[in-house]
């Protein structure tokens, strides 16, 4: 009762509320406006609602039928609580949120999965063999500096 009183002060209606009204006020069940602007869910009342109704309809409908078929499921969450039944539970999260810190790749992880890929792709760059004298060409980088890393 003093919720159904507190919602008659609060309201902006210049008569008192019938009795269905009232009753209404009374068991927290919010004006089908309310339950129409609450996009996100929050109140109980609108997850009951939501829990009416079809949502692949109402997401293809046209404004005016979402409407007709937004009011039709507000109906019938408003009969089930007005007969007795219970508001669906508030959802609580099963997911938590793990927090991981990033440790970097040493220079020889880097090394040997670079040379892995390069194997894969056959693009392996194996060291130039200098065959006879040492004087063929420039001397070859050693083999930890050969990939940029």
């Amino acid at each position: 009762m003093a919720d159904g009183l507190a919602a008659c002060i609060a309201t902006a209606d210049p008569w008192p509320p019938t009795l269905p009204q009232f009753r209404m006020m009374c068991l927290g069940i919010p004006p089908f406006d309310a339950v129409r602007a609450d996009a996100g869910q929050q109140d109980g009342f609108t997850r009951l609602v939501w829990q009416y109704l079809d949502g692949h309809r109402y997401r293809l409908a046209s404004a005016d039928k979402a409407d007709k078929l937004l009011q039709a499921a507000y109906n019938r969450a408003k009969e089930f609580v007005m007969r007795g039944g219970e508001l669906p539970p508030v959802p609580v999260a099963e997911i938590e949120h793990e927090v991981r810190h990033p440790v970097p790749a040493t220079r020889d992880q880097v090394a040997r999965h670079m040379d892995d890929i390069a194997e894969l792709l056959g693009v392996a760059d194996p060291a130039p063999q200098v065959q006879g004298d040492q004087q063929a060409g420039p001397a070859s980088e050693p083999e930890e500096v050969r990939h940029a890393a």
